[in-house]
């Protein structure tokens, strides 16, 4: 609604500007083209100033060597005649109630009761209110990959920014009308899943991190002695006796660990990641490629294409021809590959799935990685775009519990784990890995906690590295943003419950001949309200360009604070029928409105609290 009355006043305002030239015989379309009206026209940050403001007569000013407070004025009255005309009504109604001039010269527009108004209308009628609307030859098949994770340890708190991220961003990219597929891929080979192997090995042994003969680079948390036990357990139900383990061979006996503690590790990230209510539409196994011979297909093609050379017994990539600060070796000297080659073979089968948009989250600590990605990709010369992938790139996040810095997990042994996170966010006090488990992080618990950890880790620029105080979570205020946008909406479902109307009959009232709730909804509180929720469609497709959910953070706190004021400022169910009605449609827009951003942000919306 916002994008339609400005844009409705840069047309009449254009007009105005034009007819202020023409009459000393100036206005070619290369001035009104340089003053730029749209480009004039702003929100004001005080409501007194009116619903939009002008600078034009500044610009105009320097072109006539007047004084910008006179040409203000001038255009102010040609602007009240003009808004008047047939062709500038809404629904035979006027847009504009009335125009001011500030000194210096700046001129303010406020809009009609009636028109301001016309929001509820349109929030209660269309339950997608405020999706952009994209033609058909213009949606898109998306693939999104995140978290990725190696399923070598539980997942930490890096990975739950990463989960939640892409699992509101693939909302957000639905809203749009985008076909969105969500992918995990596992580097279920390599050094660190042989390290894995040898870690629970060692345990199995008796051996201790402490120990000598641990392995140098092993994994030393808790949970690879978790490993162990279950490993054995496993092996007895299935009647394997100490005699058939002690017959294997080391290396035999090992691969299978490996096998046992890849899908152990792999079905506890899975359960985790529920606990954020976040699931995958595929799995992709980094070992995919080496089987399939998708990485000699890759390295015979950019070999093919002459970016590649021997130097050292190690195959090279010539990436610095694509923008690389320097070559990237692609296989080493021992015959290995090195670990973005399989990445480069991954990323070609995603655009031979036919998808047009292909969009990573990654840690920063992969910015290293990006060019020689797309250099790779670069240099098969299968038409692949420039574009692909786009990678949205976060920083950490620091935990934060009474007052000091929560940096290692027992469990993990060397960070906070996603599970400890829930777990904590959920008022569970006791550490996961000692207290309890994930069976027991269930109903209003685990939507406490998953809420709580979704918010959060969705509150700021992805870029931003940020402080997550669990403390505020014990919070019933504004200090506790998750509570008090929650509240919001259970307090608007308390009056709508207490005037017994239902939403079909609201729907009703609003199209009722004659009835104008604008007329009744000119507080300041009222009029906040009623602008805010204007500003939702704007804010929706600001979200979806940037793929950043925390514009919608931003957006619900200020909602929410605006419908608190009203709440607080304006008795809602009184005896005259036409304001009750008026602000129980407002009650009804912002309730709707509140859930609208809270499910796209994968968050519950309560009706009591």
């Amino acid at each position: 609604m916002l994008q339609i009355w400005q844009n409705h006043l840069a047309n009449i305002l254009k007009k105005v500007v034009v007819e202020f030239l023409a009459r000393d015989h100036e206005g070619g379309e290369d001035i009104i083209q340089k003053i730029n009206v749209p480009n004039s026209i702003e929100k004001p940050k005080n409501i007194e100033n009116g619903d939009f403001s002008s600078n034009i007569a500044f610009k105009l000013a320097q072109i006539k060597r007047q004084n910008p407070t006179d040409i203000a004025q001038e255009l102010g009255q040609k602007f009240r005649d003009l808004c008047l005309h047939k062709k500038f009504l809404i629904k035979n109604l006027p847009v504009w109630s009335k125009v001011e001039v500030k000194k210096p010269g700046f001129t303010n527009f406020f809009l009609t009761p009636e028109i301001r108004a016309e929001t509820i209308a349109l929030i209660l009628d269309d339950p997608n209110f405020g999706n952009p609307h994209i033609p058909l030859k213009h949606r898109q098949k998306i693939i999104l990959e995140f978290v990725s994770a190696n399923p070598t340890g539980p997942l930490h708190v890096g990975h739950a920014r990463q989960a939640v991220l892409g699992d509101t961003i693939a909302n957000l990219l639905r809203v749009e009308g985008h076909s969105v597929y969500k992918e995990f891929y596992y580097n279920d080979a390599g050094k660190q899943i042989d390290n894995l192997g040898l870690s629970v090995f060692a345990r199995l042994k008796g051996l201790n991190p402490e120990d000598k003969n641990f392995p140098t680079d092993g994994y030393k948390g808790e949970y690879i002695s978790e490993l162990a036990r279950e490993f054995s357990k496993s092996y007895e139900r299935e009647g394997f006796s100490k005699a058939k383990k002690k017959a294997l061979s080391d290396s035999d006996l090992i691969d299978k660990i490996k096998k046992f503690a890849v899908a152990s590790l792999r079905a506890e990230q899975n359960m985790d990641l529920g606990h954020l209510g976040v699931q995958f539409d595929n799995f992709v196994l980094e070992s995919k490629f080496y089987s399939n011979g998708a990485i000699q297909e890759i390295l015979d093609l950019i070999e093919k294409n002459g970016f590649s050379f021997v130097k050292d017994d190690a195959v090279w990539l010539k990436s610095s021809s694509f923008g690389d600060d320097k070559d990237r070796v692609m296989v080493k000297s021992d015959g290995s590959y090195t670990y973005f080659v399989p990445d480069v073979a991954y990323h070609l089968e995603k655009w031979r799935r036919g998808f047009d948009r292909a969009v990573n989250i990654q840690g920063s600590d992969h910015h290293g990685t990006l060019k020689r990605l797309k250099a790779g990709l670069q240099a098969l010369k299968t038409n692949i775009s420039e574009n692909f992938p786009q990678t949205i790139l976060h920083k950490m996040v620091r935990i934060l519990k009474n007052d000091k810095e929560i940096k290692v997990s027992k469990r993990a042994g060397t960070y906070v784990t996603l599970r400890d996170l829930v777990f904590w966010a959920s008022g569970k006090e006791e550490d996961v890995s000692l207290g309890g488990n994930s069976s027991s992080l269930r109903g209003v618990s685990l939507i406490k906690g998953r809420d709580a950890v979704r918010f959060f880790l969705l509150s700021k620029k992805a870029e931003t590295e940020f402080s997550f105080d669990l403390d505020i979570l014990k919070k019933t205020s504004e200090e506790n943003p998750v509570f008090y946008i929650q509240y919001a909406h259970a307090r608007a479902h308390s009056v709508i419950q207490q005037s017994g109307l239902s939403a079909a009959k609201m729907r009703e009232v609003v199209h009722q001949p004659n009835f104008f709730p604008g007329k009744h909804l000119t507080s300041r509180a009222e009029v906040l309200l009623l602008n805010r929720l204007s500003e939702f469609p704007s804010v929706l497709k600001e979200s979806i360009t940037l793929l950043a959910p925390h514009v919608l953070i931003f957006y619900l706190k200020n909602l929410a604070s605006d419908f608190h004021c009203f709440y607080n400022d304006c008795k809602i169910l009184v005896e005259n029928r036409d304001i009750k009605f008026a602000r129980l449609l407002l009650v009804f827009s912002a309730a709707l409105i509140i859930k609208r951003n809270l499910t796209l942000l994968g968050i519950s919306a309560p009706k009591n609290m």
